[in-house]
């Protein structure tokens, strides 16, 4: 199968069969697909947590719209963002980050503009729009394991908070999405799409 073709396989599938499971060799070769995604400045200003246990996810179900892929998948993957705090002034988050393709002078150079560049930007936001990268990324990588997955984004989060509070300081990172991943239940839909000449243009 070509790339192309595993876009083409991906849907947002709304039935899981709760009967089949995915190995954890898939799973965790899912989570590395989002681990090796590129992001501005390769800040990396993400975290994914995987849960697959079945009592914590219909804990979660009633905060997530009662959707049904949130217990009907094989398991979920929370996508986070870190907090806009990270990303303002000389934090030890950049100068990790930073700090480990360069050293030095040219460390403080690229450091300064990169603090300059955000100190512009409403980071939460923009960490935000990093983190659907990775998001994208397990989606078709999974396609290419033969593997269904549904992003959501329908989550109340002031009853997500509680539930997860023991899990993830909410001081520290944020949700953006979550990913539910599993095996379809039925033939999936025809995919639709736009036309490419209503959203592609080229220019030479």
């Amino acid at each position: 199968m070509t790339f192309t073709d595993f876009l083409k396989f991906r849907h947002a599938c709304k039935q899981f069969d709760p009967s089949k499971n995915i190995s954890l060799e898939d799973k965790k070769n899912i989570l590395e697909y989002a681990r090796l995604s590129p992001s501005s400045f390769g800040l990396e200003p993400w975290k994914f947590i995987a849960i697959s246990n079945k009592e914590l996810r219909e804990k979660l179900k009633p905060a997530c719209w009662n959707q049904n892929q949130i217990t009907s998948s094989s398991f979920i993957v929370l996508c986070l963002s870190y907090m806009p705090h990270h990303f303002r002034g000389k934090t030890e988050f950049l100068k990790q980050r930073v700090g480990r393709k360069s050293s030095g002078e040219m460390l403080d150079n690229y450091l300064n503009m990169i603090i300059s560049y955000l100190a512009m930007q409403n980071t939460q936001e923009w960490a935000k729009r990093q983190v659907y990268i990775p998001l994208a990324n397990m989606m078709t990588g999974a396609a290419s394991l033969g593997i269904d997955s549904c992003p959501m984004e329908g989550f109340e989060i002031e009853k997500v908070h509680p539930i997860l509070k023991e899990i993830i300081d909410w001081n520290e990172l944020d949700l953006v999405a979550i990913v539910a991943f599993g095996h379809r239940l039925n033939q999936q839909s025809p995919q639709t799409r736009e036309a490419s000449n209503s959203v592609i243009e080229f220019i030479d």
